[in-house]
């Protein structure tokens, strides 16, 4: 009896682990799959506009260089870039250069030697002692001496020091000296631009600036509205490397504006058709942009390209589907080809 009870327990033993290794090889075989919970929505086609993202900066609509007629040292000289100028307010002192100085006592004496040389002969004319055609000579060196003697008080040589005022109210900027410099004649010092007017120029890529032309649209982040192009620069500026375009604004458009400061702004260039749909449907990594629809529930990427950004929106193109789905909730844990499933409804 007891050996066919061991002989049952065996077989019972030897059964269970049969079932046993079947199992685990089974489930080994066959892994439970994977799946994500996704939001989809369906995939919405539109004409959305094609813009170009520049930047540049706000400056006086109209700037005047600022200097001196004479060379000689600048004394005084206390404006700053984006300095606030009054009309009238003293901007800066020269004092004259020594041979300017020279120069016009010089021609303040050819004068005087002219003027009495003149009446000289005015008076042997009167005696006979003299010829009309030596008072003329005499009256054309007068009419010489004197026009070089104006020439040199424009110059500066009549003073010793000399005041530059500020022709209008406006903003400084463009300094191009600093205090203590022995300057040209004419040498700039700096610009004063107009406080009732501002412009935007924009920096734009020189392959890029082909496809601009004036009276295009422009926004700006937070900016004024209704905007358009004035001009469209046909240089490369030496000195940033990029074809400037600018703006005008009117007193309303520039009211909350400042001059020198940085502004982000779109150009738009036209219009296309393309898929639109929420921002966060799209993602990124080193190949590039990306989205994900649902086919027989299970994710596919999809490569796209952005066109266009517009708040919350994205416009893209690429080989999508319109009968699928588009996947725009729950898609930064997902893979192509992973199972994928909605919430309830």
């Amino acid at each position: 009896m007891r050996r066919r009870i061991a002989a049952v327990l065996v077989v019972v033993a030897a059964g269970a682990g049969a079932w046993w290794m079947h199992t685990s090889a089974k489930s080994e075989a066959d892994p439970v799959p994977v799946s994500a919970q996704v939001q989809t929505a369906p995939l919405q086609r539109a004409a959305v506009p094609t813009v170009l993202n520049v930047y540049g900066e706000v400056q006086a609509a109209r700037l005047v260089a600022l200097g001196f007629a004479q060379a000689g040292q600048l004394t005084e000289f206390a404006v700053q870039p984006g300095q606030f100028v009054r009309a009238g307010e003293v901007v800066a002192t020269l004092r004259s250069d020594p041979a300017a100085q020279q120069a016009y006592a010089q021609a303040v004496s050819g004068a005087r030697l002219a003027q009495a040389e003149l009446h000289r002969i005015e008076e042997m004319v009167k005696l006979q002692l003299a010829t009309a055609s030596q008072l003329d000579v005499a009256a054309k060196q007068l009419g010489d001496a004197q026009a070089l003697l104006a020439a040199q008080e424009k110059m500066g040589g009549a003073q010793a020091l000399a005041q530059l005022r500020a022709p209008f109210d406006g903003v400084a900027s463009g300094i191009a000296v600093a205090q203590g410099e022995r300057l040209q004649a004419g040498a700039t010092l700096f610009q004063l631009g107009r406080n009732d007017g501002f412009r935007l120029v924009l920096a734009v890529e020189p392959s890029a600036s082909a496809a601009l032309h004036a009276g295009m649209a422009v926004a700006t982040e937070g900016g004024p509205a209704g905007l358009r192009l004035a001009s469209v620069g046909r240089m490369v500026d030496p000195k940033t490397q990029m074809v400037p375009v600018t703006v005008q604004l009117d007193a309303a458009q520039g009211a909350s504006l400042v001059a020198g400061m940085r502004v982000a702004a779109s150009i738009t260039l036209g219009q296309q058709d393309a898929w639109r749909m929420p921002r966060q449907a799209v993602l990124a990594d080193e190949q590039g942009s990306y989205v994900f629809q649902v086919a027989q529930g299970k994710a596919r990427r999809i490569a796209v390209r952005t066109l266009a950004e517009d708040g919350k929106l994205s416009a893209v193109e690429g080989k999508l589907d319109p009968k699928l789905p588009l996947v725009v909730l729950g898609n930064y844990e997902l893979e192509d080809g992973m199972a994928v499933r909605e919430p309830a409804r």
